[in-house]
């Protein structure tokens, strides 16, 4: 993998395709988090690259959480965390104007909600179903007063979160958490609209978990 002089477009592209070699080749040798990988020098001799192309694969690594750079010890497996990274990428790659990406987040978001719902209902306790209905009974008693809007959607959020977190899995709660945050900072500027559907909404839900159903 030898570089060219064709410019900065090639240092990018190289340095691309050298950090998917090493992706590849740290699953290949089965490293684990902590596990020393290379210096960033003895990756540009093992690679045939420059330090340049080396140390520009390594940070895209790094950000990535693949790789971590140890003082006097050289560069670690890393552990990625999805949460932080979602968090990153998540408010650009709404951005787009024709509002496609945004449906697609939508999209995402009632995913992770609906596919929740029978793994929370299977570990949810008798408190955390006693839980729940303080949670969508503080929700009607705010949209049924101001409609669905910020204060709304503030308890809105608290239910949902509240049966993420009951499934036990930091992951679905965590990403789910990223995009509810993205929707309610965008919606702040919205007006209150009519919440009677989400209000009945919310009681079934309440009585699926008492009925673990």
């Amino acid at each position: 993998m030898r570089e060219n002089d064709s410019g900065e477009k090639n240092v990018h592209t190289l340095a691309n395709t050298l950090a998917d070699s090493i992706r590849r080749d740290t699953i290949e040798k089965n490293l684990h988090e902590g596990d020393f990988f290379m210096t960033v020098d003895q990756v540009g001799e093992h690679y045939g690259v420059s330090r340049t192309i080396a140390r520009e694969a390594v940070s895209q690594l790094r950000g990535l959480g693949i790789l971590e750079s140890r003082q006097r010890k050289g560069l670690l497996i890393g552990s990625p965390n999805p949460i932080q990274l979602m968090s990153r990428w998540l408010p650009f790659y709404g951005r787009r104007r024709d509002g496609g990406k945004v449906h697609e987040l939508a999209q995402l978001r009632y995913t992770l909600e609906l596919g929740a719902v029978d793994l929370a209902i299977s570990n949810c306790s008798k408190e955390d179903c006693e839980r729940l209905a303080e949670l969508a009974n503080e929700f009607e008693e705010i949209a049924a007063a101001c409609g669905h809007g910020p204060q709304a959607d503030e308890a809105d959020l608290s239910f949902h979160g509240h049966i993420l977190s009951v499934t036990g899995n930091p992951l679905i709660a965590g990403m789910h958490g990223v995009l509810s945050d993205y929707f309610h900072a965008s919606e702040q500027t919205e007006q209150p609209s009519d919440a009677s559907k989400a209000i009945r909404e919310h009681q079934m839900i309440v009585e699926a978990f008492r009925q673990r159903d």
